[in-house]
């Protein structure tokens, strides 16, 4: 998996969803967004997944100084 974070802001805004996504259910309006900007480009769905795998690892990975 390639990830580029720096300056990459398909990657920023596909960070953005997620979050938005794990904060609040999104509205009908919202989802209808999001469904429009993955459509507008191959480069947007595969930032969208990448953050997407990288936000799920990281809820798995513990968070530091957890007293182990």
């Amino acid at each position: 998996m390639t990830i580029n974070i720096n300056g990459d802001q398909h990657w920023q805004t596909a960070l953005d969803w997620i979050q938005r996504e794990h904060e609040n259910a999104l509205d009908e309006s919202a989802q209808a967004e999001l469904a429009a900007w993955l459509k507008a480009s191959p480069d947007h769905l595969k930032a969208y997944e990448e953050a997407r795998r990288v936000w799920l690892a990281a809820g798995l990975v513990p968070p530091a100084g957890g007293g182990i």
